[in-house]
């Protein structure tokens, strides 16, 4: 039954260092609790920020942050962190990461193994946090280790087992690739081991599933394989959830749902734990025949999250009496303080360095009327050296890049120089390197870059310079030692550094670190590599204390002069980035997978940032151009064909990537014919989204791709044939120009579908029949798949699949129902080798060779393809479709077959003589099948 309305919510704030129940305040009862999560309609380009609205009863003026007489003064205003869920529907298991949580089963010789497969659902804090144990039967006293199965910092599932108990015989293994999942995000992680392949070795597979009960798994990586063959020992340790007592492993942190053990790959069940079959705060109960025991910190609970933000705004609202006072909040994500202000983004070069922390830096991005070279790091500046004759530098007329913020153009047939000093570190033998990033310049181009270290100058304590003089003509750098003391100066020469190739217009990097020793070591790199590499005989270079940045040019008849820019002159100590890093960031970070993008440009920000699909089949970015924050992190999910969106239960942001939206089992399923879908429910079969015709540019790149579909109903033919031209052009952040072209084909695939769109789906969650799939309904969330079936005779005989985009729930005293806005599922099922749910394949070609009339058991069929149809019994059944009727095949042979029963439970369409059929993910009546 369902709760009576409202249903049971709750809400916190949090203030004072810890979350604090304001349930009581909520006024549920006269008011509804309303949040929006996701797209707000099929055809919207990206998430809005997550909002929710609801009334906080404040009669006694507590919910007034500008009232000194409110216990909350001091405590609470713009941006306080609020959330709010319900208290429904079955329990869960949560884990606090503490060394006693867990759930544990008594050990006995019925959980021995043969072959391992083992399945454990959860929902991990943060998937890419130090090592975490998940499931084990391992105990180190008496030599009981069997199994243990952990995840670690890199997301890689790690399987430790032992043939014996011992821990000299302990084996363990990595997967290939890493778990990619969002924090908190519930997933399924699985692991088989064959003991014995057949092949003289065993043989163990990873993957991830939605549930421990799924069919379809994804295989994370290839297959690992030993030289010989193993084994599990039997053991009598405890069966452990959650954590894994024998090893040096902390437990999890996050949430569990489900453990399935099985002896032999898809064999029978030795242990099953479904956390729903408890009740919440329940210290054991029984699951899949076994007691489990709720151990110390882990608790079962039925509470949800389903808003996580900030309250930006209090507003009070009296009645007109006075007596009453209530404050209507609307709370929001954190995305909607990512996407604040107007200010373009900075460069990705000057966003990286000041992430880092670098001793010092001037960008040398200062503005036209500049006369000097101010600090991003510190107060210092950088000034012109006075020198007879010198032209000073034309500020902001420089571009290293187009990327790039503007900055100091040396001009042409000038001399001149900076000079600044920097903030003194203690005297340490630590590494330290100095950068300069550089473009333009010509041949012959000249000058000095100087770097001067704390010495004092006296003979007791040097000055050491390490000088590099540019020579265009020559294209190299000459390296210098100087050293200085009371009365005078030696100079040496450390190298000619040739074959440089920096004197061009196009963007270089120039890095110069030194190790002090007793015979300090240099090194320079050119754009991020290594370029050569000396040593400093006899001297202990100390910090850097001053750089001094020179140009000049020498007039050479018939050379080439253009103006040289600089920019980003950086002190770096040992803890710094590499040179190669710094140098992707020179280039925008080019060729970053999507996420990846993602995670980097929120911590830059200051924000937590995660991602959902496995980094090998996210998209690679272009150069990351200068905008807002949230543009170019939406840009990156654009890229990815994902969503990015606040997360649900927690202050941060996700990304879904457009990989984890393939081939999808569905999240909910909801029979129309059970009065599960609630008005209004209307199909829409229109033209909105239809693109036939697509280009996509890629910035910076080269000539835009196009993709253009020819034939078919969604064609650019005229009508009949075709619908007509329905032209788009997109400019996406792509690496490559190939990726261009995948690009376009993606856009047409999804703009020319040729089924009906559902576009919202309404749920009434307080409709009896709705609220018995409540835990299926709110872990539903935006990039899962919802299948519709039994729908009316005009809607057509298939289940349809929808994606969900985003939704908006309410929750209050005349009503509770979630509206999903959604876009078609199908263009998201692609062809799996192997496969039974996803790899079938059509002959190309087939029609029935005689009637058939409604009781036939047998039908006749000529293959007019180049295959013909499978008559292996592992492969059945599989579906058809013929004169728009839906059948299962549960046989098929090249000889006559009788016997088979046809029962038709919703005949649908006409199969005659020559109607021509195809395989189909429908479902409708059984048939056999004969080939002639």
């Amino acid at each position: 039954m369902p709760p009576s309305l409202p249903p049971p919510v709750w809400a916190e704030l949090y203030y004072g260092g810890a979350w604090h129940d304001i349930t009581d305040d909520l006024r549920a009862v006269s008011a509804p609790v309303t949040v929006t999560r996701g797209l707000s309609s099929e055809s919207a380009a990206e998430a809005e920020p997550t909002t929710c609205t609801c009334d906080l009863d404040s009669r006694d003026d507590r919910y007034a942050p500008r009232n000194p007489m409110s216990p909350l003064y001091g405590l609470i205003g713009r941006n306080t962190p609020f959330r709010w869920g319900y208290t429904v529907g079955s329990a869960w298991a949560r884990l606090p990461g503490a060394d006693s949580n867990r759930l544990t089963l008594p050990g006995s010789t019925a959980l021995a193994v043969g072959d391992l497969d083992l399945r454990v659902e959860v929902a991990l804090d943060n998937w890419e946090a130090p090592s975490q144990g998940l499931a084990a039967r391992y105990l180190s006293t008496g030599d009981q280790r069997s199994w243990a199965l952990a995840i670690g910092g890199t997301g890689q599932l790690i399987l430790y087992w032992s043939p014996d108990g011992t821990l000299a015989s302990r084996r363990a293994e990595f997967s290939p690739e890493g778990v990619k999942a969002y924090r908190g995000q519930r997933i399924a992680v699985r692991v088989t081991l064959d003991v014995d392949n057949g092949r003289g070795g065993y043989e163990l597979r990873f993957y991830t599933g939605r549930t421990v009960d799924d069919e379809e798994w994804h295989l994370l990586g290839t297959p690992l394989t030993g030289p010989a063959p193993t084994a599990v020992h039997p053991g009598t340790a405890d069966l452990e959830a959650g954590a894994v007592t024998g090893l040096a492993v902390p437990p999890t942190s996050g949430a569990l749902y489900g453990l399935r053990l099985l002896d032999g790959i898809g064999g029978r069940t030795v242990a099953y734990l479904r956390t729903a079959d408890g009740a919440p705060g329940a210290a054991s109960f029984t699951s899949g025949g076994g007691v489990w025991t709720v151990r110390s910190g882990t608790v079962l609970t039925n509470r949800h999250v389903r808003m996580a933000g900030e309250v930006p705004a209090w507003p009070p609202t009296r009645d007109l009496s006075g007596a009453d006072n209530i404050v209507s909040i609307a709370p929001t994500g954190i995305t909607r303080r990512l996407d604040a202000g107007n200010k373009p983004q900075d460069s990705a070069l000057r966003r990286y360095i000041r992430s880092r922390g670098p001793v010092e830096c001037w960008p040398l991005t200062d503005g036209p009327d500049s006369k000097a070279a101010r600090s991003l790091i510190s107060s210092r500046t950088l000034r012109q050296v006075p020198q007879a004759g010198a032209t000073p530098p034309v500020w902001a007329a420089g571009r290293l890049a187009d990327w790039v913020e503007p900055v100091l153009s040396a001009q042409a047939e000038t001399y001149g120089g900076l000079q600044g000093n920097t903030p003194r570190l203690a005297t340490t033998g630590a590494n330290w390197s100095v950068d300069l990033f550089l473009s333009g310049g010509g041949r012959p181009s000249s000058g000095q870059f100087t770097i001067y270290d704390t010495g004092a100058g006296t003979d007791a304590d040097n000055r050491t310079l390490l000088r590099m003089v540019f020579s265009g003509n020559l294209d190299q750098i000459t390296l210098l030692r100087v050293s200085e003391g009371s009365d005078a100066s030696s100079v040496a020469l450390l190298s000619n550094i040739i074959g440089l190739g920096i004197y061009d217009e196009r963007p270089h990097h120039l890095r110069l670190t030194v190790e002090p020793g007793a015979t300090s070591t240099w090194y320079l790199y050119i754009d991020g590599a290594i370029k050569q590499i000396g040593s400093i005989p006899g001297i202990r270079v100390k910090p850097v204390g001053r750089i001094l940045l020179g140009w000049g040019y020498a007039t050479i008849a018939g050379a080439t002069m253009t103006d040289r820019s600089f920019g980003y002159l950086t002190y770096w100590t040992s803890s710094g980035p590499s040179a190669a890093q710094m140098w992707r960031a020179y280039l925008g970070f080019q060729e970053e997978s999507a996420g990846s993008r993602i995670e980097r440009l929120a911590g830059e920000a200051g924000f937590t940032a995660s991602v959902a699909g496995e980094t090998v089949y996210q998209q690679r970015m272009g150069i990351q151009d200068q905008a807002r924050l949230l543009e170019l992190l939406n840009e990156a999910a654009a890229t990815n064909f994902g969503y990015l969106l606040d997360a649900r239960d927690s202050a941060g942001v996700i990304h879904r990537g457009g990989s984890t939206l393939w081939n999808q089992g569905p999240a909910l399923t909801l029979d129309y014919s059970a009065g599960l879908i609630a008005p209004p429910f209307r199909p829409v079969d229109d033209d909105k989204l239809t693109e036939n015709d697509v280009t996509v540019a890629r910035q910076y790149g080269a000539v835009p791709a196009r993709q253009v579909l020819t034939t078919g109903e969604l064609s650019v033919q005229d009508p009949p044939n075709g619908v007509g031209r329905y032209d788009q052009e997109y400019r996406y952040s792509l690496a490559t120009d190939q990726q261009a072209d995948h690009v376009a084909h993606m856009r047409l695939h999804l703009g020319t579908y040729p089924g009906v769109r559902y576009t919202r789906l309404t749920l009434n969650l307080a409709n009896e029949r709705v609220f018995a799939m409540i835990d299926d309904i709110l872990r539903v969330d935006v990039g899962d798949l919802i299948r519709l079936t039994s729908l009316p005779a005009d809607h057509g005989p298939d289940p349809v699949d929808v994606l969900v985009q985003g939704y908006e729930e309410t929750a209050g005293p005349d009503g509770w129902t979630i509206t999903f806005v959604c876009a078609p599922g199908a263009p998201w099922r692609a062809l799996v080798a192997d496969s039974r749910a996803y790899g079938l394949v059509d002959t190309d070609g087939s029609r029935l060779a005689a009637p058939a009339a409604a009781a036939d058991t047998v039908l006749a069929v000529t293959t007019t393809g180049q295959r013909r149809w499978t008559t292996d019994p592992i492969d059945m059944p599989f579906d058809i479709r013929a004169g728009g009727e839906v059948m299962r095949v549960t046989a098929a042979a090249s000889a006559v077959q009788d016997g088979f029963a046809r029962t038709v439970t919703a005949g649908w369409g006409t199969a005659t003589s020559g109607q021509t059929w195809t395989t189909t993910g429908g479902s409708s009546s059984d048939y056999s099948v004969q080939e002639v």
